[in-house]
């Protein structure tokens, strides 16, 4: 009798530049250092991330919907149009990272550094952050509507005309974001 794998669970293991794109149902990462390997366009939804390192990782196109992660590393990591959708972002570490053209609904991202991130054209519609540094953030053209800020550090943020915020230019100023004029 063949029996069928439920739920791929990579924990403990130190597996670097490694292709995991035709992967199939991962439940978890944990404990594992996964660094410049790709996951590109994998259904990686309610994925559980936990103590891993996937620094420079290629996450592009991936849907990722109801993902946490949770006390990991993803710096520099790539996540061009995927979708996380009601993601859970949790002491987490982003810092310098693609989430170009990312769509970023109802996301809770609490007590996490997205510093230096690349949002643009990102959809970040009722997503909350709590306690997150999003210093030097580009938000140009992304959609802002409803998204909460609750004691972040948005110094030298970056956002446009078309960029959506959920307060006022002047608040935005205050907090030490900065207005870019169109090209």
């Amino acid at each position: 009798m063949k029996r069928k794998l439920k739920r791929l669970r990579i924990a403990n293991k130190k597996i670097n530049k490694t292709d995991f794109s035709k992967v199939e149902n991962l439940a978890s990462i944990s404990n594992s250092h996964l660094a410049k390997s790709t996951f590109e366009a994998t259904n990686l939804q309610n994925l559980k991330i936990k103590n891993s390192n996937l620094t420079k990782v290629n996450l592009k196109k991936c849907l990722m919907g109801k993902t946490q992660v949770i006390h990991s590393d993803m710096a520099h990591s790539d996540w061009e149009f995927s979708n996380l959708t009601g993601v859970k972002w949790f002491r987490s570490n982003f810092t310098k990272s693609n989430l170009q053209c990312t769509a970023l609904q109802n996301a809770v991202i609490n007590e996490s550094s997205l510093k230096g991130a690349d949002m643009r054209w990102a959809n970040l519609t009722g997503t909350v952050f709590s306690k997150t540094d999003l210093s030097n953030v580009d938000l140009c053209n992304a959609n802002l509507k409803n998204t909460r800020f609750i004691e972040c550090k948005l110094k030298g943020a970056k956002y446009n005309l078309n960029t959506q915020l959920p307060f006022s230019n002047e608040m935005a100023k205050s907090m030490g974001m900065k207005n870019i004029p169109l090209m």
